[in-house]
């Protein structure tokens, strides 16, 4: 993204994935430099962006965040660290990106090509109108060849959960002879996740970036009656 301005980096200094919108407000948080514009947080995305606004001063003309390793599509925003860091950024009235690389175990990375990809996809939403409140969730596909510009795709949030479970990793499997104390641990099939055909879902796994509007305002229906 360099190439693309003035980049300023505040991150997590630490893995924060699935971290939601959380922020910190009753520990202290611990900010480092690390050189002339690139600082580590000991907070969330969203503390780290609430850091740069507030604390360092940064007045960015956009806020990028990303490019997390794995794909947050559908539902998957609500836990995302990644698309709330963009969330908190919009909130303070800043226009703003999440970026992110959908992944396969079998397939290879390559986070200089995600890069290059994530500042293409930047540039082709950059000049898009963006209500006050809206903001761009952007996954990049799997894709092993060396083209940059992948076809494009806008496209609606899936709507559908991806499917999970929990498998038992102690001695207590069956539910009779469980204890006070047990170890589970999440099990999901992110690639056989449910698609809808016009789905960021279907569309990431079908090699396009994913491309969404995603909104700070409450839905009206949340304050209508309920059926």
């Amino acid at each position: 993204m360099s190439t693309a301005g003035e980049v300023y980096i505040v991150a997590p200094d630490s893995v924060r994935s699935c971290c939601s919108h959380g922020v910190t407000t009753a520990d202290e948080l611990h900010v480092r430099r690390v050189s002339d514009r690139h600082w580590t947080v000991s907070g969330t995305p969203a503390d780290c962006v609430r850091v740069a606004l507030k604390w360092l001063r940064i007045e960015p003309d956009w806020i990028l965040s990303g490019v997390n390793e794995g794909g947050n599509l559908g539902v998957d925003i609500h836990y995302s660290g990644t698309v709330a860091g963009a969330r908190e950024g919009r909130l303070h009235g800043y226009r703003s990106i999440a970026v992110s690389q959908y992944l396969r175990r079998d397939m290879p990375r390559d986070w200089e090509r995600s890069g290059q990809r994530a500042r293409s996809a930047f540039e082709r939403v950059r000049h898009l109108s963006l209500d006050h409140h809206e903001f761009w969730n952007i996954n990049l596909p799997v894709d092993v060849s060396e083209v940059i510009d992948l076809e494009f795709a806008h496209c609606e949030p899936e709507s559908q959960m991806l499917p999970f479970e929990f498998e038992s990793i102690g001695d207590a499997a069956d539910l009779q002879q469980r204890s006070e104390y047990e170890q589970v641990l999440y099990r999901s099939n992110y690639q056989a996740r449910p698609r809808g055909p016009q789905s960021d879902v279907a569309c990431c796994f079908a090699g396009k970036i994913a491309v969404s509007r995603l909104h700070t305002r409450w839905s009206a229906r949340a304050s209508g009656p309920v059926d």
